[in-house]
């Protein structure tokens, strides 16, 4: 598989840049340019703060939508530690890539479905490590939430999402049961709320599920049920 890790950010981070400029930019009246222009619309956000196990959490998430597309940022903070979540969802999740950060410290991700509805592709590098890239067996994976005993024909690969990082330890039921019902989280979701727990052996949403179970994650609070 040939993959190359700079060209791959760049590009990703392009399209984060993009899809959440700040709305309210315009051209410097001192632009050489002959027109002026400004951005405008397909912005929300959202502050929330609540009570964890670990400690008291506050979060500010930012989100865009262009037809069935989506990007999300989620800044926050627990336990004294700053936690970054990203995600950008490409065609109604069949592709999504993300990145997770605590500190100093990241964890990137990039998920998509395989012409096997089965079997699931995986990613991921922590910091500026070398990729790792792994198939999965998507049932398994929504049984058991084990990303190690899902991998396909890779018994003695290590699936390490966790890198140099150190987040405080919470899950996203614990976001959900803190944060799930509150009335400007339903607004930021436009009423579609992120309670979601899939039936045993629904694969549909695995992508969500398993970037909601990486450690440091929020983004199960702003993934939209189907």
């Amino acid at each position: 598989m040939s993959f190359e890790r700079r060209d791959f950010l760049k590009a990703g981070t392009f399209a984060m840049a993009t899809a959440l400029a700040t709305p309210a930019f315009a051209l410097n009246d001192d632009s050489t340019a002959k027109g002026k222009g400004r951005l405008e619309g397909g912005y929300s956000s959202l502050k929330l703060e609540g009570q964890l196990k670990t400690g008291h959490m506050t979060l500010e998430a930012r989100a865009f939508e262009d037809g069935r597309d989506r990007a999300v940022i989620i800044n926050s903070t627990l336990a004294g530690v700053d936690l970054y979540s990203s995600m950008f969802s490409y065609d109604h999740d069949k592709s999504v890539f993300s990145v997770f950060r605590d500190n100093d410290h990241s964890t990137s991700v990039f998920l998509s479905n395989t012409d096997d509805s089965k079997t699931g592709r995986l990613v991921l590098w922590n910091d500026s490590d070398p990729p790792a890239a792994f198939e999965l067996d998507k049932r398994k994976f929504i049984t058991s939430e084990n990303l190690q005993d899902s991998v396909r024909d890779a018994k003695s690969a290590v699936v390490d999402v966790l890198g140099k990082r150190k987040p405080p330890a919470f899950t996203w039921r614990e976001l959900e049961a803190v944060f799930g019902d509150d009335r400007a989280l339903n607004e930021f979701m436009r009423g579609e709320k992120s309670h979601h727990d899939s039936p045993p052996g629904d694969v549909v949403d695995w992508i969500c599920r398993l970037l909601s179970l990486l450690p440091g994650s929020t983004l199960a609070l702003a993934w939209q049920a189907k």
